[in-house]
């Protein structure tokens, strides 16, 4: 049974009738129904293109920033790289100018006390509590160290400034006895020949916690003044004349106006004190 074909031709034939109405209308100036059918589209169209031109613009600057945030921030990283090395490099030679420093005074010590054995050693941290207490280093008998009751040798730093005394010693490390500790005494002097000042430096209880110490027993034709560098001066003990101490920061009177003491500043500054000499005995 076949179906009817005439619904179809009706169709095509409406069909064509409607295109061939609207080419002939536009070829009519401004009669042509393109603008009439576009337009409501156009208005629902161009805010949605917008909208997506406008998210698409504002993921495009996104991207684009996070790509220059990542570029600055691996900038930055090079840049600390480049600080750390740098800042390595110059550490690095400060330290060798540091060491070569210490090595030239230390040479300068062996050239100033010749005839003394000269040991260099370092400050065990293990106890430490303090430069008014004593503290230990890494040389000991096996080192030529022999502390005795008439025999005790010299500490110094690289400058030649005096630190202490040996107090005690083992096989493998000794204590050292601070000279402002309240233990600690050596005669001193100041200035030379007829203008020599000698007196005794000494620990103190109520200046040891300030890391300074006491001039006593003062005597001399000079007058004692703030500023003057106190020396050891070789008498008593086993400890070569010479060797500084500190510099006068205080002066004590009596009730008459005479000096009977002054408060000492040790001349070693606390940072170069880690490496340390020993000046063993004289030789023979």
């Amino acid at each position: 049974m076949h179906r009817s074909k005439g619904p179809r031709i009706i169709v095509v034939i409406i069909l064509a009738i409607v295109i061939l109405a609207v080419l002939m209308l536009s070829t009519i100036p401004d009669s042509s129904p393109i603008p009439l059918i576009t337009t409501p589209i156009s208005k629902i169209v161009n805010p949605v293109y917008r909208s997506l031109r406008s998210v698409t613009d504002s993921i495009k600057g996104w991207f684009d920033s996070l790509k220059n945030s990542e570029k600055i921030r691996l900038e930055n990283e090079l840049l600390k790289q480049e600080n750390a090395r740098l800042a390595n490099e110059l550490s690095q030679k400060e330290e060798a100018a540091l060491q070569y420093e210490e090595l030239k005074d230390a040479l300068q010590i062996k050239t100033r006390y010749d005839s003394y054995i000269i040991k260099g050693g370092y400050i065990l941290n293990d106890g430490f509590t303090g430069w008014f207490d004593l503290y230990r280093i890494n040389l000991g008998r096996e080192d030529g160290i022999t502390v005795t009751a008439e025999d005790s040798y010299a500490v110094v730093d690289a400058g030649s400034r005096l630190l202490g005394r040996i107090y005690s010693s083992d096989i493998n490390s000794s204590k050292v006895m601070p000279l402002i500790h309240e233990g600690f005494a050596i005669n001193a002097v100041s200035g030379s020949g007829t203008a020599a000042i000698n007196c005794r430096v000494r620990g103190d209880i109520e200046l040891r916690e300030q890391g300074l110490c006491l001039a006593d027993n003062i005597s001399g034709q000079a007058v004692l003044q703030v500023g003057d560098e106190l020396r050891t001066s070789g008498q008593g003990g086993n400890l070569p004349a010479g060797l500084l101490i500190g510099t006068v920061n205080d002066l004590r009177y009596s009730n008459q106006g005479d000096i009977i003491a002054a408060v000492i500043k040790p001349a070693a500054p606390e940072e170069n004190r880690s490496i340390v000499f020993v000046l063993i005995g004289e030789e023979e």
